[in-house]
């Protein structure tokens, strides 16, 4: 039966395809059907069928191939369309209502109601770029790995479809089902071989000219001799650290004012605005709900729109550690607590419902003019999240940080060894002498792990790294240090002379990798700093200050207010004591603000130094909610002590 053509790509008829095939075609089935809410939306939305311009399409469907987001320009536009209409629609009918008729919103209300409405309106239109650029950042992560796992296995064995595939089996994310896609591309004659693959792929990331120019090192170095071979090889690994450097070093550059602006935004303009409240309250009549509103809703959007907004610009760099292979890591949402794995949200919650009820307790003795009561509820509030975040990663950080020690000695270990054999050496020996000069290395327990295996098990050396009960790689599950010691067992086959020439090359790949990590880190490390100073210290610090200031105005108001009450009822100082916000009310907004701050920039802090890292966003989350509120408790009190005898002296 002959083949069929659809669309450009070749049908198999039914008998003819093979079972790996027909799973594959259910994964991208599966794949294509919409996951998220957004996608969804859009696809309920697309029945109103309105098209955008032709520009906007044009960027809308690259954004949509790109992330492989599971709807159409027209998806987007409608659902944006339909959103406004359902904001628009329901407030005309309220003012309406409160011009014409009872209830409903005043015109101003309304007005605000929309303008607010017109920020969420456009991330809905743009969502699809946002998401792409959140995609490079994340596939962009593994393509230092990807350009490794290739030059690696290529010194060996110069089969780029071989060396695609083995890539594909040892990365992990979007990019490792990228390049599947692609071997089953070739497979299925899409394309006439892998090179023609990826060379279409690379146009995807024509943005990114150092992939784009390691990729075609990579395939120019197959036609080469061998010697030339490697040193293409070797030199597609530098190109590739080169561009990370580059990167790294213009975002750097780049930060600076927005740094400033979200020191503005965060701190300055909101401590104004706080400082001034109390006279503003009274002047405009305006009570904590308005104070609500702008600080703890309004103000944390913005300043997570802008950060946002800034971190997508951030070059992607070197992949994240995986921590799904380690045997002792707990699930998610989950610690390990004796053999048992518990949640950690109840323990949170608990904390938090005592604080609570503490706080709650505590006002029915202070009233609304207490300081105390209000500190206790914020600072249950502040623990729970805490404690809950301390115990979901306490754990998988400190496996994360043993498993990257690991592998920082390991390009080390594999140069010992590889400059031992290369002498001509035996094996056994050469691993003995390794072990004994990298004796204070961690990484040194896996080979001899190994040398025992050979020695007490006769196992061959294969089997005494990837035997499925007893080989070394089984208890240090890190995939870097799996994937090169099978690219090193690969070449063991072809003689020791060619082993100990890949563990020499390999071990300088790893090695100008970890030097370009400390080099980028060093790049980031001011502006990482300078966020982490405001994070911890800066923000608790101010919000202390600012709480003492505005609870000792409010207090110079009152006692005004009180003494100047004979005066003639024409005089504006009774009027200063109508001020529609207690103390209580003020430190709870200015509270919640402070807890929602820490959330923020923990995930800007944790955004430039890491990328996206759930974990690592928050192990800082709960350090700094911890430190924050402890700076923030003390400032407040030292402030008050010092400051309110001398403010009540002076008014009476």
């Amino acid at each position: 039966m002959p083949l069929k053509r659809d669309k450009g790509n070749i049908t198999f008829p039914e008998e003819y395809q093979s079972r790996e095939y027909k799973i594959f075609k259910e994964e991208e089935l599966v794949s294509s059907l919409p996951r998220t809410i957004y996608e969804k939306a859009c696809r309920a939305a697309a029945r109103i069928n309105i098209h955008p311009d032709a520009k906007s399409e044009k960027k809308l469907s690259e954004a949509i191939d790109f992330s492989h987001l599971k709807t159409t320009p027209v998806g987007v536009a409608s659902l944006t369309i339909l959103a406004a209409l359902l904001v628009t629609i329901p407030t005309i009918v309220l003012i309406a209502m409160n011009l014409f008729l009872s209830g409903g919103v005043t015109f101003g209300n309304g007005m605000i109601i929309l303008v607010l409405a017109l920020p969420f309106l456009y991330y809905i239109y743009t969502y699809p770029m946002h998401l792409k650029k959140r995609y490079e950042m994340s596939v962009g992560s593994e393509i230092v790995t990807m350009i490794l796992y290739v030059a690696m296995f290529m010194r060996n064995t110069p089969n780029l479809e071989r060396a695609i595939s083995f890539t594909a089996e040892n990365i992990t994310g979007p990019l490792a089902y990228e390049l599947r896609k692609l071997m089953w591309d070739v497979e299925v004659g899409n394309y006439f071989s892998i090179e023609d693959a990826l060379v279409n792929y690379t146009k995807k990331w024509s943005q990114n000219r150092n992939f784009v120019q390691s990729i075609e090192i990579i395939i120019s170095s197959l036609t080469q001799p061998d010697e030339r071979r490697e040193q293409m090889l070797g030199e597609v690994v530098g190109v590739i650290l080169e561009g990370n450097r580059e990167d790294a070093k213009h975002f750097t550059q780049s930060l600076k004012t927005p740094v400033m602006v979200v020191h503005a935004m965060g701190i300055i303009l909101p401590v104004l605005g706080l400082v001034m409240f109390p006279l503003i309250a009274v002047f405009l009549g305006i009570g904590s709900s308005a104070l609500f509103f702008v600080y703890d809703i309004l103000l944390p959007i913005v300043l997570m729109f802008l950060i946002s907004n800034i971190l997508e610009s951030r070059p992607s760099t070197f992949s994240r550690l995986d921590i799904a292979d380690i045997p002792d890591a707990p699930p998610k949402g989950k610690f390990r607590a004796g053999k048992k794995f518990l949640p950690a949200w109840p323990f949170g919650f608990f904390v938090a419902s005592i604080s609570l009820g503490l706080g709650y307790f505590i006002y029915a003795f202070e009233g609304p003019q207490g300081v105390l009561s209000p500190l206790i509820m914020i600072g249950g509030i502040t623990l729970g999240f805490a404690v809950n975040y301390l115990l979901l990663t306490f754990q998988l950080t400190g496996l994360r940080d043993k498993t990257r020690e690991i592998e920082n000695e390991f390009a080390e270990a594999l140069f010992q060894i590889g400059s031992q054999i290369h002498t001509g050496t035996p094996l056994e020996v050469s691993l003995e002498y390794s072990i004994r000069r990298t004796k204070n290395l961690k990484i040194k327990d896996l080979f001899l792990r190994a040398l025992n295996n050979i020695k007490s098990m006769g196992m061959t050396f294969r089997q005494a790294f990837f035997d499925k009960s007893y080989g070394a790689v089984l208890f240090y599950p890190s995939r870097l240090v799996k994937s090169v010691m099978k690219t090193v067992i690969e070449s063991a086959d072809r003689g020791a002379k060619t082993a100990s020439l890949t563990m020499i090359s390999v071990s300088q790949y790893l090695k100008g990798i970890h030097a370009t990590q400390e080099q980028i880190n060093d790049e980031l490390s001011d502006p990482v700093s300078s966020m982490k100073f405001q994070l911890f210290f800066l923000s608790p610090m101010i919000s202390g200050v600012v709480i003492t200031l505005t609870v000792i105005i409010i207090g110079i108001l009152s006692q005004l207010t009180s003494k100047t009450s004979a005066l003639p009822i024409g005089s504006f100082i009774p009027l200063l004591g109508e001020i529609k916000i207690t103390p209580f009310e003020f430190i709870i907004v200015v509270g919640i603000y402070l807890v929602e701050n820490i959330f923020i920039l923990s995930f800007f802090v944790n955004g430039i130094e890491n990328g996206p890292d759930t974990i690592g966003r928050q192990n800082t989350t709960a350090y700094a909610l911890i430190i924050g509120y402890t700076v923030f408790v003390i400032t407040l009190f030292l402030t008050l002590s010092i400051f309110s005898p001398l403010t009540l002296l002076a008014v009476s």
